[in-house]
């Protein structure tokens, strides 16, 4: 019988991979985006199948999710907004974005589809300054930002609803994700596309502090590979699980990557912005050995192979 998820977000970066993942394993899908319109929507999610449909509207009105979740085997709630520094200048938005959003579908879903699988995305920001590497899901969360206050409250939604409610929901808690169409409508990049865009440009990396900070960076197909798994299978539910890559590096050590895949560009050492220091996290490397163990999943793409399929995915628009 063919399974049906709601994507939530699915014109953002994760959710546009995880519904052509999801597409391709023969899930009927519901994708709610904001503007359906949108140029960057019909890029990212053209050329799926036939069983993808699209719906336009707000992840947080309880009237749309109420149509949308009905019969829906899963849910993936992947709307909001990311930052750590932007949600410090905003932090009333980013509640709403990653904070009510949350409690409205678990609420609608209590009521009209409670055997509904949930997988919430959470971030490794709700651990804040580690106190050891790597960082398991025992770790204690003191989050330095908005963001990760507000991923850390999301969680405790979820958690809340299946133990109070029996919801079958699953956190990730996801390291530093990279992959093809990483891009947002204003043109903004996560980390890893803005070096790429950078060196692309001939303009210098920024790095600021020199750059030393350990992390781990998970490739967005590794990621939604995960994801499935955790809408799936009944080990996952009611569990939280660290979403990692498959190799640490410093973030000099990723820009220095970026350059020799993109083959141009230099690196520029700078002080830390005010705010952008405040809420750095310093070192952070995931210990995804429960996902291993309970879902059977290992990162697979090396950073590497990882860069070389980002860069070529981005080149064809960095250079017009």
């Amino acid at each position: 019988m063919t399974r049906r998820a709601v994507v939530l977000g699915a014109g953002g970066f994760i959710g546009s991979h995880l519904c052509r993942r999801l597409t391709g394993s023969g899930w009927t899908v519901t994708a709610v985006v904001r503007h359906a319109g949108a140029t960057h929507v019909r890029r990212r999610l053209s050329g799926l199948p036939d069983r993808l449909r699209l719906v336009e509207g707000d992840a947080a009105d309880e009237d749309l999710l109420a149509a949308v979740v009905d019969g829906a085997d899963a849910v993936f709630p992947f709307a909001g907004r990311s930052g750590a520094a932007a949600s410090m200048v905003e932090p009333s938005a980013d509640l709403d974005a990653n904070g009510r959003g949350q409690l409205v579908l678990l609420d609608v879903l209590r009521r009209r589809n409670p055997a509904a699988r949930v997988v919430f995305p959470g971030s490794r920001l709700q651990y804040g300054r580690c106190e050891w590497l790597p960082v398991g899901e025992d770790h204690p969360q003191r989050p330095l930002c908005i963001y990760g206050t507000h991923k850390a409250l999301g969680e405790q939604y979820h958690r809340l609803y299946w133990r109070v409610y029996g919801l079958p929901t699953t956190v990730l808690r996801i390291s530093n994700p990279y992959g093809p169409q990483q891009e947002r409508p204003d043109g903004a990049f996560g980390l890893v596309g803005t070096f790429i865009s950078r060196a692309a440009q001939g303009r210098p990396i920024q790095l600021y502090g020199g750059g030393g900070q350990l992390r781990d960076y998970v490739y967005v197909e590794d990621l939604c590979c995960l994801i499935e798994l955790a809408a799936t299978v009944p080990a996952a539910v009611g569990q939280a699980f660290n979403a990692g890559g498959p190799e640490r590096t410093t973030v000099r050590g990723m820009a220095e990557a970026v350059l020799e895949t993109v083959g141009r560009g230099g690196l520029h050492d700078a002080p830390w912005p005010e705010l952008e220091e405040a809420v750095e996290t310093g070192d952070y490397v995931s210990d995804h050995r429960r996902a291993r163990d309970l879902l059977g999943w290992e990162p697979q793409v090396t950073l590497a192979e990882g860069l070389a399929r980002t860069w070529a995915s981005l080149a064809p628009r960095l250079a017009s």
